[in-house]
């Protein structure tokens, strides 16, 4: 049987966003005063989830990745280079939220991000079309748990089988699969609206 579908909920990162770009990764390392950007980046990483999760705050992580307690400048400077990293749009993939929008099909964010970048995403004029937005750092849930999802869908006062899930992270895509929601995997704006029309 075919898999209801009346929501599609979006991830940001690579979807709706771009990916950091390399001139913003260059200039976090720079404000860091990091000596060596391999270990930088892993670090970056290593703790994320945590504050993504709002587990941690940001003199938190940024002192787990510099691996010592930095400078209240340097952490506002950190935070506001890491936050303008991720600001940049698919106008591809934004076009096509706007023709879903149009269309009347329910339409929902939700991103693994900390409060941060969260409060900067729900200033941007380009994701008005989506009212619906939730965040990992407010949720205290982060993807791929298929438990976030359920979440996700019971906070849309929907089922996880009425809900098509869109992320570049097949690990994120198989979480919310396991929830009960279809799943795409994306790669661009072209095929996701393939995918969606045969659904």
């Amino acid at each position: 049987m075919m898999a209801r579908m009346t929501w599609v909920i979006f991830d940001f990162a690579g979807v709706i966003g771009q990916h950091q770009p390399q001139e913003s990764l260059d200039g976090m390392v720079k404000i860091a005063g990091a000596p060596d950007p391999e270990a930088f980046w892993a670090a970056y990483w290593r703790h994320r989830e945590s504050y993504d999760a709002g587990a941690v705050t940001a003199d938190g992580y940024w002192a787990a990745v510099l691996g010592a307690v930095p400078e209240a400048a340097t952490v506002a400077r950190l935070v506001e280079a890491d936050v303008a990293s991720w600001l940049f749009p698919d106008v591809d993939t934004v076009e096509l939220i706007g023709e879903l929008a149009d269309r009347g099909t329910g339409l929902a964010l939700y991103s693994n991000c900390p409060l941060e970048l969260a409060e900067a995403l729900d200033r941007l004029p380009w994701l008005d079309p989506i009212r619906n937005r939730f965040y990992s750092s407010r949720l205290g849930q982060v993807k791929p748990d298929p438990a976030a999802f359920r979440t996700v869908a019971g906070l849309l006062g929907v089922e996880p089988e009425d809900c098509a899930f869109v992320d570049d992270r097949p690990a994120n895509v198989a979480g919310a699969e396991a929830a009960g929601m279809t799943g795409f995997v994306f790669t661009d704006a072209a095929t996701l609206r393939r995918n969606l029309a045969a659904r």
